[in-house]
């Protein structure tokens, strides 16, 4: 088994089993830069002029220092006011200015409205006020002030780097979060990776999340009748579809036993739906309360829950020899190329039922059917989520569809499914080209063998 990249899992096929890959440890993140918290931090210790100070002194201090770009007026260290270097220079550069200004007080060209701020308020206090004297603050910086008395200038370009700066550091936490919660997913389908390269010799698994997590997966396990599977598109993408993913492989690694008996697909979506259901407090909007149940939540309890979420599966159980396949499914289609099928036609669909699982507007005693099928040996499987089918992309920058989804298997019918599998992806991003990805995108390819004898079987022989 190998990765092809961090967002993608593609499982070759193995005459022997392989260790499961380890999850990928999490590189150590960078030191985080030191945050301004304070709007002290953002001031500097500008010497002020005082008001008494003429036109001709401004002018003389802003042509000694070229990088001062404000001055503040200050009397008894109280602060009056902010002299803005290029609106000064521009009106005292006017015909007449310097003669008539020139020994009159500096108080003439002085903004006495500047934004005063206490030198320990928060930043975020800061930038609120900053956004509502609108580009004032940017243009001509504010004062900060200890106990009234004047400590500095902060300059607006200062203002936005450290704005910048928290904005940065927001999205670091963000990202190194969903990283860590891809450590978790992927540590969801360890087993199942064991149990596909232990149990399907021939198989390739195309696993890409749009992003760094996904609401795809996939789960997989030897059990007494055979070997059960399950592919699954859960609602959105991203980390509420990797929640999602985290509900439904919670469930099934309840219910399903490898020891156990009698597990039947349809059932056991039908399970999963109640799960689902009741887990999220989903009811079926047009369902009733209960008898003797309120017809409102009671005062100071939340309101029901009006969101619907649920998902997409194929669930199939193989039998130990390969050939009989029973299978259900909500929305997602199972594919087969039997072998020597001479014509693309000629690949059976077996569509899922109509209803997704879960959801608010599924009925909490919705059933799938089971469809038991005789499936020749040697025929080349697949199953495919809606990211596969639905993504836009060729020439006329259409949905890919399930009848090329069709050819694609009636291509690679004589192929070793891990081949076909990469082939698949090589093939997807061609059609793709330019255009964004839609969704997650999942496939499992397997040609139908006899699976080898799990721990419980072997007890049993």
């Amino acid at each position: 088994m190998f990765a092809l990249d961090p967002s993608s899992t593609q499982h070759p096929a193995a005459d022997h089993v392989p260790d499961p890959a380890p999850v990928p440890a999490l590189a150590p993140a960078p030191a985080a830069p030191r945050l301004v918290a304070r709007a002290g931090q953002l001031s500097r210790p500008t010497a002020p002029i005082a008001p008494e100070a003429s036109n001709e002194d401004v002018h003389r201090l802003f042509s000694e220092q070229p990088l001062l770009e404000t001055l503040a007026v200050v009397a008894d260290d109280r602060p009056l006011g902010l002299i803005n270097r290029q609106r000064f220079m521009e009106q005292y550069a006017r015909p007449f200015a310097r003669d008539v200004f020139g020994r009159r007080s500096c108080m003439v060209f002085t903004d006495t409205a500047p934004m005063v701020v206490a030198a320990g308020l928060p930043i975020d206090q800061l930038v609120q006020q900053a956004l509502a004297s609108g580009n004032r603050v940017l243009k001509d910086g504010f004062i900060t002030v200890e106990e009234g008395r004047y400590a500095g200038i902060g300059t607006g370009h200062a203002l936005m780097a450290a704005m910048s700066d928290i904005e940065a550091d927001k999205t670091r936490q963000l990202m190194a979060s969903i990283d860590y919660a891809s450590l978790i997913q992927r540590s969801h389908l360890v087993e199942s990776d064991r149990v596909l390269a232990s149990q399907l010799a021939d198989h390739g698994l195309l696993w890409e999340p749009r992003d760094v997590v996904g609401g795809d997966a996939y789960f997989f396990r030897a059990t007494q009748q055979g070997l059960l599977g399950c592919m699954f598109d859960c609602t959105g993408h991203g980390v509420p579809g990797a929640f999602m993913t985290l509900i439904a492989l919670s469930f099934l690694e309840q219910a399903v036993a490898p020891a156990g008996a009698g597990i039947d697909p349809g059932a056991l979506l039908g399970q999963m739906n109640r799960y689902i259901k009741r887990v999220l407090q989903q009811r079926h909007r047009d369902a009733q309360p209960a008898w003797g149940a309120p017809a409102a939540p009671a005062a100071g309890l939340p309101a029901e829950k009006t969101s619907s979420d649920g998902l997409d599966a194929a669930l199939f159980l193989q039998s130990p020899c390969g050939t009989q396949l029973r299978f259900a499914s909500a929305r997602l289609d199972l594919l087969v190329a039997p072998p020597g099928v001479q014509e693309a036609a000629q690949v059976q669909i077996h569509a899922g039922d109509k209803l997704g699982v879960g959801y608010a507007t599924t009925p909490d005693d919705a059933a799938w059917s089971t469809q038991v099928l005789e499936v020749a040996p040697g025929s080349l499987l697949m199953v495919a989520t809606d990211g596969v089918i639905d993504q836009l992309g060729g020439p006329r920058q259409i949905a890919h569809g399930r009848k090329r989804l069709a050819r694609f298997l009636h291509e690679q019918r004589d192929r070793p499914a891990a081949q076909a599998c990469a082939e698949f992806r090589q093939a997807f991003a061609q059609w793709q080209g330019t255009q964004r990805r839609r969704d997650d995108v999942s496939l499992l390819v397997w040609r139908n063998q006899p699976m080898a004898p799990s721990a419980g079987q072997e007890g049993q022989a």
